[in-house]
Order: structure tokens, then C-alpha cells, then sequence
């Protein structure tokens, strides 16, 4: 009785994340096109520009860094905005007083598409990129959780959007020494397994923080 009640209540929260995805009509694809399809033509026009095959694995692991990261927030801000700041929340809020479980279940399935992605590069172009692959997921974990964390708070969607691209631009683009303990993109190969936990596992550790927080926020609404 009590695993058919938990498998019961696991189906339930599977079909509220089938529902939901499906609700996002044409923005559901876009972070698949821009992972599956954007992403590896850039490392197609690196190659097309004649670099060599050393440059195209940097200039696609910098890829990488800024892309995955950052549709995080999509699936989660656009998919769950009506228990955010949509008409009918306070009657979801009936409903539901924790999303913790499918929101972390959304972030599971987005992560699995970048596995993926990972894979395909690894097997057609032999750019493993599994060993960095703590990096990737301490990156996008944090952009999933402060962006939800900010529109629970804030009870809008468009500003923790817009935090995104913002800070998205600023990693990109801040090459300025004293700003680098802010900027999560790794701006160079990590040589040695130190090297890609220490700058993260901090990151992690108060993006878990900030997840957590933000249900109890959620609960309060």
C-alpha cells in the first residue's frame, strides 16, 4: 500500500510537469533548438573557419558555458508562471503548497537533454566533455534556482528573465580581474580535478540554499 501510494503521488507529479510543459505551446522547443541545433552549428562554422580541432573544443566548451546555463530558467519561469504571477494563482496555490519535487524534476529532465548533447559531441567529434561535466551542472543548477528563487519573491517573471540575460552578457563579456569571483563562466580548461570543484562547490552549496528557501517562500505566498 504504501509504495502504490508513493508511486501513485509520483505519477501525479509527472502528470503536472507533462501538463505543464505541454501548456508552453512553441516556447517548449526552444531551448531543444538552441541546444541541439544553434549550438552544434557554431562548432560547425568554427570548422568551417578553419580552425583547428583544439580550437573548436575550447570554443565549444565556452559555448557550452553560456547556453546551458541559461535556458535553465526557461522551462521553469515560463512553464510554472501561472503558480507565479498568473490569474487563477491563488486557486493553484490551493492546490499545490510545494513545488520543490517538480521543479527539481523539470531541472532533472533539462539536464538529461544536456547529457545528451554532451554525448553526441563525445561520439561524433570525439569532445569529451563529460570530465567537466560538475561545471555544467553546478552552472545551470544556479541559474534555475536564484531566477525561480527571484520570481517567487518578486511574484513576476520578467524581471528574474531579465536578471538572466543580464548576467548572461556580463559573463561573456567581464574580462576584468577583480570581477571574476562573479562571473561563473570558466574561462579557461580546468587542468585538474581541484580546479573544477573548489571555484563551485560554494555555488552549489547556495544554490541548494537558495532552492530550499525559496519553497518555504512558495508555502507563504
Amino acid at each position: 500500500g504504501w509504495i502504490f501510494m508513493c508511486l501513485k503521488r509520483y505519477i501525479n507529479r509527472l502528470s503536472l510537469i507533462q501538463l505543464t510543459l505541454k501548456g508552453m505551446g512553441i516556447l517548449y522547443i526552444v531551448p531543444v533548438v538552441f541546444l541541439f541545433l544553434v549550438l552544434p552549428f557554431l562548432t560547425y562554422l568554427d570548422f568551417a573557419k578553419g580552425y583547428s580541432p583544439e580550437q573548436c573544443y575550447f570554443s565549444t566548451y565556452i559555448m557550452l558555458q553560456i547556453f546551458c546555463p541559461f535556458f535553465a530558467v526557461w522551462w521553469t519561469l515560463f512553464g510554472f508562471r501561472e503558480y507565479v504571477e498568473g490569474r487563477i494563482r491563488e486557486l493553484l496555490l490551493v492546490y499545490k503548497k510545494s513545488l520543490i519535487v517538480e521543479l527539481f524534476l523539470v531541472f532533472v529532465f533539462y539536464f538529461l537533454h544536456i547529457c545528451v548533447l554532451l554525448g553526441l559531441y563525445c561520439i561524433i567529434l570525439n569532445f569529451n566533455y563529460f570530465n567537466y561535466i560538475f561545471i555544467f551542472f553546478v552552472q545551470t543548477f544556479a541559474f534555475f534556482s536564484i531566477s525561480f528563487s527571484i520570481s517567487i519573491i518578486l511574484k513576476n517573471i520578467a524581471i528574474p528573465f531579465i536578471i538572466s540575460v543580464c548576467y548572461e552578457i556580463f559573463c561573456m563579456t567581464a574580462n576584468i580581474d577583480f570581477l571574476k569571483f562573479i562571473n561563473m563562466l570558466s574561462s579557461d580548461i580546468p587542468s585538474s580535478t581541484m580546479d573544477i570543484i573548489c571555484p563551485y562547490i560554494f555555488i552549489l552549496i547556495s544554490s541548494i540554499f537558495v532552492f530550499v528557501l525559496s519553497n518555504s517562500c512558495f508555502k507563504r505566498l
